[in-house]
């Protein structure tokens, strides 16, 4: 029987492609690797009435928080870069570090310590995203009184039509004739929009999804899957998903016990103890190859189980499937904005460094190179990290 999901993205693909067809007078294809990688344009009108009646009825609001999101978006690119140069430092200088913590987010794929994606939940998250991202670069351009000529959406394509995604349209020539201020709030309202927005959802999920998913289960234990069958907790016999209900004769409801006594507690060389309702395992630690102090037994994606309250299984699955979709939404606005505050040059974080450097630099070709260089440099580190997560460190084979 075919998975429902993977149901759902054959019928979206078609839908899609069907659409496509349709509007194709509409459409403008950009080809960047053809008929590998491409992007498809639909331009439309629709929402920029309402980015007029927003701007202009909130104009000073907008603009003040076009103003807080410059701040905000550079405070961001300086994170995100450190970040990334952090990572590739400790790629080179410890080649036993086998990954990067960069992946793909993309449907069907199971990321560590974070859960499966699964395609409805992507869809709706991409959606979510594309659209606040889009109409809050147009809100902001509007309340400057600059032209958004078009609105629409775009179609990222990997052999297929499949990666979703909106866009606004200013007008390009009078935007670059534009304050650097008026540029640096229209261009970074996008990014930061989505964060806020994380962080919104961040606070409804505490506010009511904690709470009620308290009264509505049971706590059990924890679980982790095994990250390697050499290492200790494999060796001892613990599978993937066990539910762990003592560690080192404590009873534990969750794994916050477990961690402390790890990471401040158990050395490496050091026995310790996990019990399930039928076994107990004894685990003997070794050294963590990224720092000797601390102790490492081979597991990952640790998370917290419990039993659904009888009775209430029905309520729960709807519950659970809303608790996820919050976790993604805020998960890919946060991360997303992000990584659109980068100095790439296909990005918000990349046009704002570009506007940056022109100002600061009197020389505009040199200004240029500078750009031109740090962007590149960045999409390799970006091209690197993939390549860790999912074929391993080439600097290992040199160590």
């Amino acid at each position: 029987m075919i998975n429902l999901q993977i149901l759902f993205a054959i019928v979206f693909v078609i839908v899609l492609s069907l659409l496509l067809v349709i509007g194709r007078k509409r459409i403008q294809l950009q080809r960047i690797f053809f008929p590998f990688i491409y992007i498809i344009l639909y331009r439309t009108k629709v929402g920029i009435k309402f980015m007029d009646w927003v701007a202009n009825k909130y104009r000073e609001y907008v603009k003040l928080f076009g103003y807080i999101s410059i701040g905000v978006g550079f405070i961001g690119m300086a994170f995100i870069s450190y970040a990334i140069i952090a990572i590739m430092v400790k790629l080179v200088f410890q080649p036993e570090t086998t990954t990067s913590s960069m992946v793909l987010v993309l449907p069907f794929t199971n990321i560590p310590g974070i859960g499966f994606l699964p395609f409805t939940h992507w869809i709706i998250a991409i959606f979510i995203l594309a659209v606040v991202h889009e109409f809050s670069h147009g809100v902001v351009a509007r309340a400057h009184g600059l032209e958004v000529k078009a609105s629409g959406f775009a179609v990222l394509g990997l052999l297929v039509p499949i990666i979703p995604a909106a866009f606004v349209e200013p007008d390009e020539k009078k935007m670059a004739k534009q304050s650097d201020v008026v540029q640096y709030s229209i261009l970074s309202a996008g990014p930061v929009s989505n964060i806020a927005l994380a962080f919104i959802i961040l606070g409804v999920m505490l506010l009511i999804f904690v709470p009620v998913e308290a009264k509505l289960t049971n706590p059990l234990g924890f679980s982790f899957d095994l990250t390697n069958e050499t290492l200790p907790a494999a060796e001892a016999g613990l599978e993937n998903g066990m539910i762990v209900i003592e560690f080192n004769d404590e009873e534990v409801k969750d794994y916050t016990y477990f961690l402390n006594k790890m990471q401040h507690a158990i050395e490496p060389g050091d026995n310790i103890t996990f019990k399930t309702e039928n076994e107990t395992f004894v685990v003997a630690t070794v050294p963590n190859p990224e720092d000797p102090s601390k102790p490492l037994i081979g597991v990952s994606n640790i998370r917290n189980e419990a039993k659904v309250v009888e009775g209430r299984e029905g309520f729960a699955s709807v519950f659970f499937w809303f608790k996820d979709l919050f976790k993604w939404l805020f998960l890919l606005n946060f991360f997303i904005g992000l990584a659109n505050l980068m100095p790439l040059g296909i990005v918000d974080g990349g046009r704002m460094l570009q506007i940056s450097l022109h100002k600061l630099v009197k020389d505009k070709k040199r200004a240029q190179k500078i750009w031109s260089f740090i962007s590149i440099m960045f999409l390799v580190f970006l091209f690197f990290g993939l390549i860790t997560t999912y074929v391993g460190n080439p600097f290992a084979f040199f160590s």
